[in-house]
């Protein structure tokens, strides 16, 4: 009786260690460290304006997307960076600058594969560092799109993020994220690095 007990606690504490072993393997990984981040897709009724929600989509982290363009140019700074949801798929637009000449690389947010690598060259009064000091991002303890995507939705409602873009004012990193709930068209400014809502703007 007392073996026929035991083998069965046995059986139980087991089934617990596996099961708890299957959720260790199903948890997220969302950081800015991650190569990927999940986001939905969406599209828009022509009909009744309304955003409806389709299959989600593994793209590539903004860390991966700023590696890819610095891969492709070295010896630049990173002025602007953008994600978008076109109509082929999550574009990040990404430009740089050095000394001498500005960059314009798009890069595809799935395949990873560069879809446009431009350079032209900067106007006089930019050569020289000039642009380069002004305009270069602090990339250091950026949120990911992950995180600013959760803050916009929670502290706003304001729908589905649908395009991010990190850029800066004065010596402060921003994101900024727009939504469609419907025909409303609505942004919101974030704190790059502590996610702050700093301005939310609706446009019906």
């Amino acid at each position: 009786m007392k073996k026929t007990i035991f083998a069965g606690l046995s059986i139980i504490l087991l089934g617990v260690m596996v099961g708890c072993g299957q959720k260790t393997v199903q948890q997220p990984v969302t950081n800015t460290s991650a190569s990927e981040t999940k986001l939905s897709t969406t599209s828009e009724s022509k009909t009744t304006g309304s955003t409806n929600k389709s299959e989600q989509v593994n793209i590539i982290s903004v860390d991966e997307a700023i590696k890819i363009y610095q891969k492709a140019h070295p010896k630049t700074d990173i002025t602007s960076l953008e994600l978008e949801n076109e109509r082929n798929g999550f574009i990040y637009k990404v430009e740089g600058v050095d000394d001498n000449k500005e960059y314009d690389v798009k890069i595809d947010a799935i395949s990873k594969e560069i879809k446009k690598d431009r350079d032209e060259n900067l106007d006089k009064n930019e050569q020289n560092g000039v642009k380069r000091k002004q305009d270069k991002l602090d990339l250091a303890g950026i949120l990911s799109v992950d995180e600013v995507t959760k803050i916009a939705e929670k502290e706003t409602g304001f729908g589905k993020a649908v395009e991010w873009n990190l850029d800066k004012e004065l010596d402060t990193m921003l994101w900024e994220v727009s939504g469609l709930d419907g025909r409303k068209e609505t942004q919101v400014k974030l704190d790059a690095k502590s996610g702050k809502v700093l301005e939310f703007k609706v446009d019906d």
